[in-house]
């Protein structure tokens, strides 16, 4: 079974019976069923979407990366009625996480206005072989700084004393821990996202599964997000007791979209540099 709440990369790769090892990362592959949602186009223009129940997903075991073959997607289309409006582009949106639908919903039709689609987004859908949209990190300091006014200038601009911020407890654990990769810091980040995510819907948040180098990370930058979300301050004096600072906190949702930008961040370097890829390029940044 997979854990349908984990955002991945899906990479579109084509092949006969086995894709072989992960694109990204080189671990092993299984094939999982899961629920897809599958959006197409025709000509510029949105057309039908739909649910495909099935185990063309291939999963990464080491990494959160999932591999589908576009000619079996292409092949499911090909069985239409003449009423669907099936576009000539898809894009394998993201899988339905059938698990979050509340239990008294699941008889009503997802979608509807009181039932939306627990949608977890693909991070990124690519061609094996093409370049992926990425984002880089910000340069970086371990002192945060006056942020641009919300509404001037770019994302980075506006937070980028908090991507500074997750960077540095990232960055921290890497120093104590020569041996740690990309892959420790990317599962930290998306355990914090899926535990703001739970709690901006309200949901209590399943406990991280992680080995003890992403556990570290997680800490670290998790006591980071909890400082900027003014809950507490990691800082303390000689004697051990907290220092208070003085800050603007940030919301929920604010932090999501840090996190998010940070991920995409670890995603590129990564693609750009190999198993340390992102920490050998952002360390040069820190203080």
């Amino acid at each position: 079974m997979i854990d349908a709440a984990i955002p991945r990369e899906c990479v579109y790769k084509q092949f006969e019976e086995h894709p072989g090892p992960c694109p990204r990362c080189g671990g092993p592959l299984q094939s999982h069923q899961a629920t897809y949602l599958i959006v197409t186009r025709r000509g510029g223009k949105s057309a039908d979407s739909f649910f495909v129940g099935n185990d063309m997903g291939w999963f990464c075991a080491r990494c959160p990366t999932v591999v589908v073959n576009p000619d079996e997607v292409n092949e499911y289309l090909q069985y239409s009625l003449p009423e669907w409006n099936v576009g000539t582009e898809f894009v394998v949106a993201g899988i339905v996480d059938l698990d979050a639908v509340p239990e008294e919903k699941r008889d009503l039709p997802l979608g509807d206005d009181d039932n939306p689609i627990p949608l977890v987004e693909f991070t990124a859908v690519s061609d094996e072989r093409a370049p992926r949209e990425t984002t880089g990190p910000s340069e970086v300091t371990a002192r945060p700084r006056a942020r641009t006014p919300r509404g001037e200038g770019g994302f980075e601009q506006q937070y980028e004393d908090i991507l500074q911020n997750i960077e540095f407890g990232i960055v921290q654990v890497y120093r104590e821990h020569p041996d740690m990769t990309d892959w420790d810091a990317l599962n930290a980040v998306e355990n914090l996202i899926r535990l703001y995510n739970a709690e901006v819907k309200g949901r209590q948040p399943a406990l991280p599964s992680l080995d003890s180098l992403a556990q570290s990370v997680y800490e670290s930058v998790k006591m980071m997000c909890e400082w900027r979300l003014g809950r507490e301050t990691p800082f303390r004096d000689d004697e051990g007791a907290p220092v208070e600072t003085v800050l603007d906190p940030i919301t929920l949702d604010e932090m999501i979209d840090c996190l998010k930008r940070v991920r995409k961040s670890i995603n590129r370097w990564h693609r750009e540099g190999g198993l340390q890829g992102y920490l050998t390029f952002v360390s040069e940044f820190i203080a």
